[in-house]
């Protein structure tokens, strides 16, 4: 009875080492593309969605599920219609839906006809044991006069798979919007009514540099396009709560 229970708990022992040492591995990035497009053209116009984008490869690894899942869905709200449509679980699945929601459209709207484009590029711009950054630049086109274009940061923080928000990773918002201000004072539809600098959307992390971006829309609801700003990384650090120092370990 001795020698079974001795086994059993050498089992569990043996099953919890694996299971720590699955979740301490470096994460494996692998650049992945997924294209595909419509069949039902306009001409030699297709409608088309492509996305090339750092997957992490050893999937058994609990934090890097996490991370994979949060990119397919933040893609999702990126290349969808509507909040109804982004509900993929893979980009396999995104690409399929993508194509799906404008057939599906194109039989409710017979003359609604012109293709749809959805590209979307990501990189690793920074990588350490606090901090992962992806960054994404990304083109969408559902109809109308003109498509969107623009940038975001995706940072997750490697220990637990959750994304940071903006707030997170700003430790002297006072004094970092002093400094910001001297490039975006031409910028008013980023400004609150008490002249204060909003918070930038995304934090673009790179290893001698920090970007903060802007979406601005103005009163009339036009988009104005992206405004990016970048810094020497030495010189914002003193306004950031998050570890900047390089990793030595090879990805």
């Amino acid at each position: 009875m001795k020698k079974v229970l001795y086994f059993a708990l050498l089992l569990v022992f043996i099953a919890s080492c694996n299971t720590k040492n699955k979740s301490s591995e470096t994460l494996q990035f692998e650049q992945k593309e997924f294209v595909e497009s419509s069949d039902n053209c306009v001409g030699e116009e297709c409608t088309t969605i492509k996305l090339s984008l750092p997957v992490i490869t050893n999937e058994e690894h609990e934090i890097a599920a996490k991370i994979n899942q949060r990119l397919v869905s933040e893609i999702d709200q990126i290349v969808a219609v509507d909040d109804a449509t982004a509900r993929s679980t893979s980009f396999a699945e995104l690409t399929h839906n993508y194509i799906a929601n404008y057939k599906a459209f194109v039989a409710k709207y017979p003359d609604e006809t012109l293709p749809w484009k959805a590209e979307v590029e990501g990189d690793i711009t920074f990588y350490n044991a606090d901090l992962l950054s992806i960054a994404l630049d990304y083109s969408t086109y559902a109809g109308g006069a003109y498509g969107f274009k623009s940038e975001m940061a995706l940072n997750f923080n490697p220990k637990t798979g959750g994304l940071y928000k903006v707030e997170d990773l700003i430790d002297n918002w006072e004094e970092l919007q002093k400094l910001m201000a001297l490039q975006l004072k031409d910028k008013m539809d980023i400004w609150t009514e008490n002249n204060q600098l909003k918070y930038p959307e995304s934090i673009f992390f790179y290893e001698d540099s920090v970007g903060f971006i802007y979406n601005a829309v103005d009163d009339d609801a036009h988009y104005n396009g992206p405004t990016k700003i970048d810094f020497p990384k030495a010189r914002v650090l003193p306004f950031l709560k998050i570890n900047l120092e390089p990793t030595t370990e090879t990805k």
